[in-house]
């Protein structure tokens, strides 16, 4: 008792009486009881605290690691998003190409028809003069008929000529 009370010297512990004691002891052993919980408390909030800096720590390694491939993606995005516009520029560039390509071949056939079509139209014009020359004469020479006949053989031949030259216009034009 005296240990357990450093405040009363020796002289004066005698003196107390047994009820107070008693006391003292309960009060003594219900402070070590309350300084034990208060330490297990302790060690259960050292424990708890232990447990949050290991869960933040692990929280922490995950944000990372989840930030670490953010970037990641957003380089692949950025990448492919270059990727995405190279072939835009190549697409835009053979359609230029496709169309002056186009554009080149269509003037081609153009030109190809139009000069075909001055081409029938001269020998339409050749044809035509010779019809009309030919009428001339053969008016001059409808008097004359029993002593020219080898020129009435090539009348009828230029008429069949000028008849295959409007089939084939025809034909021509029909077709495109």
């Amino acid at each position: 008792m005296v240990l357990a009370l450093p405040h009363l010297d020796g002289e004066a512990a005698p003196t107390l009486q047994p009820s107070q004691d008693n006391e003292l002891q309960n009060q003594y052993l219900e402070l070590l009881q309350m300084k034990i919980e208060l330490e297990e408390s302790s060690k259960k909030k050292d424990e708890l605290l232990r447990d949050m800096q290991r869960a933040l720590a692990e929280e922490q390694a995950k944000r990372e690691t989840a930030e670490r491939e953010k970037q990641l993606l957003e380089e692949r995005c950025k990448e492919m998003q270059q990727k995405i516009k190279l072939l835009e520029i190549m697409f835009n560039k053979s359609i230029i190409q496709l169309k002056a390509e186009m554009m080149t071949e269509t003037e081609n056939l153009l030109r190809k028809r139009d000069e075909k079509i001055q081409r029938l139209e001269a020998q339409i014009e050749v044809l035509t003069e010779k019809k009309q020359n030919n009428y001339c004469t053969s008016e001059i020479t409808a008097n004359d008929k029993e002593e020219n006949r080898s020129e009435h053989s090539w009348w009828s031949k230029i008429c069949d000529l000028i008849q295959e030259l409007t089939l084939l216009l025809a034909k021509f034009f029909s077709s495109g």
